[in-house]
């Protein structure tokens, strides 16, 4: 499959003009930076299982989405998951050979059930958790879990300083946390965490 660029013109200017209109809903005014997708991809990749397909939640325009393709994944071994309709139709214009899904990451076992699709070794994130309510973050980040196998990972970057899944929830979900250093370079500057399923 042929990769564009990181980041095009179209896919900024589509990324502002849903930014504008929910920007709650977007986190931050432009796409992620090529160093973020790679640290991303990196983490994600990491331990992965042989045969392990990468789900990506909130794909956006598709920066992180190039990184893991450019990092060797193959295209049937990653499925983007998009709720929003113009981000989807824009993902589905620019990754013609891959299999995107449209639907909400807070039913996310239900959802890769209805398409087939499993064994998942990773969950990507790049939805915006700190801009969310506590019960949401929570119901996204439960549903994410419930597809992992143990040991699998969840790969989520945040722009506070803290981690972007609570104590507490982490405690609840038997989840290991690693911080990542933060990429400086990206706009606004970001940190890369990897949340591992405990096998027992």
């Amino acid at each position: 499959m042929p990769l564009t660029p990181a980041t095009t013109t179209r896919d900024r200017a589509v990324f502002l003009k849903r930014w504008l209109r929910r920007p709650l809903g977007m986190g931050s005014v432009t796409p992620s930076s090529r160093a973020l997708g790679r640290a991303m991809a990196r983490a994600a990749l990491q331990l992965l299982p042989d045969g392990g397909t990468i789900v990506e939640l909130g794909a956006g325009t598709g920066s992180i989405t190039r990184a893991l393709l450019a990092a060797g994944l193959p295209p049937e071994r990653l499925i983007p998951v998009e709720l929003d309709p113009e981000l989807h139709a824009h993902l589905a214009r620019s990754f013609p050979g891959l299999r995107l899904l449209r639907g909400d990451a807070a039913a996310l076992p239900d959802l890769l059930a209805v398409h087939g699709v499993g064994p998942v070794g990773a969950v990507v994130s790049g939805l915006p958790l700190l801009a969310m309510p506590a019960p949401v973050v929570e119901a996204i980040v439960t549903a994410a879990v419930a597809v992992l196998p143990p040991g699998g990972a969840l790969v989520q970057f945040t722009y506070g300083p803290a981690s972007p899944i609570p104590p507490e929830l982490l405690r609840r979900l038997r989840l290991d946390a690693i911080r990542g250093p933060r990429i400086w370079s990206n706009l606004p500057p970001a940190v890369v965490w990897r949340f591992t399923r405990r096998a027992n």
